[in-house]
């Protein structure tokens, strides 16, 4: 009888064993397969794949790894389709601009200094263009080249707004800068030049004309500031984080005549710099305001 009991425990535990180990077999590599086949998936280009929840918690986490890859390869491609579309808008319209004076020339229309002029401010554009877009790449890839130097914000700020003065001018907005402290930084002066340039030229195409642009330097024992403001238009709330993406140009895009890349690389010196560029606004109608830190020296 002993005998028998043993052989028949024996029996059901084996039994026993074999229905749990296919089981917990059946938990385990459910999951991995799933898994394994979103992954060939998202290699093949079908970003929207999806790992769905596990019964094992290993596995679970594993699964929201991979979708906030899938996630981020998603957004990433959407964002060079959207770049490599709105980067062939930017070419068209100047390329378009020129054929159409050639062509006028060539039939009379326009005289050759005037075919000149237009050709050659269309082609300062494009080469604005592809320099803005050149710095954006190696910004990106913090490739920069930064030829450093003992510099201050205060020489910036006057250099900067000294090449605007005519176009403010024009526009009857006034510009003032103002030095409250001067510390000395470690920077590409002809960067943060570009940096201060962007911004007050995005800051005269959102200001009426009789408007004021205000230029304050400041500093304190670990940074250098520099803040454009203006009175002029202002910035959506919830537009405050979407003004430095390439080419966003906001809900006052009519008034701009850029091509929506000063601000972003504006920040992609800064940023080079180990520095920071912040916008900032109460709403529309009451004006923006664009703080520059650089770390001092």
């Amino acid at each position: 009888s002993v005998d028998i009991a043993l052989f028949v425990s024996l029996g059901v535990g084996v039994i026993a064993a074999g229905v749990v180990a296919w089981f917990v077999t059946q938990r385990m590599t459910k999951p991995i397969d799933m898994i394994r086949s979103t992954t060939r998936a998202i290699a093949a280009g079908s970003y929207a794949e999806r790992v769905g929840n596990a019964y094992v918690e290993e596995l679970n986490a594993l699964g929201h790894d991979v979708n906030h890859l899938a996630e981020t390869l998603e957004e990433t491609e959407e964002q060079r389709a959207r770049l490599l579309s709105d980067v062939t808008h930017e070419l068209r319209t100047p390329l378009t601009s020129i054929d159409g004076f050639v062509e006028g020339a060539v039939d009379g229309v326009f005289t050759t200094e005037e075919m000149y002029e237009a050709v050659t401010d269309e082609t300062e554009r494009l080469l604005r263009l592809v320099e803005d877009l050149s710095v954006l790449s190696k910004t990106a890839e913090h490739s920069l080249s930064l030829e450093t130097e003992p510099a201050r914000l205060s020489a910036v700020a006057m250099a900067a707004t000294d090449q605007l003065r005519l176009q403010y001018a024009d526009r009857s907005v006034d510009v003032d800068v103002t030095i409250n402290s001067d510390p000395e930084v470690a920077a590409d002066e002809r960067r943060l030049i570009q940096v201060v340039t962007n911004l007050l030229v995005n800051a005269l195409g959102h200001v009426d004309e009789g408007g004021t642009v205000n230029v304050v330097v400041d500093g304190d024992g670990a940074s250098a500031y520099l803040t454009v403001s203006d009175d002029g238009i202002g910035i959506r709330p919830g537009e405050l984080d979407r003004v430095f993406d390439r080419f966003f140009r906001g809900s006052n895009a009519g008034r701009r005549s850029g091509t929506g890349l000063g601000l972003p690389v504006a920040r992609g010196i800064a940023e080079a710099h180990g520095g920071s560029l912040v916008a900032s606004s109460e709403g529309p109608g009451r004006g923006a305001a664009f703080k520059l830190e650089i770390p001092r020296s």
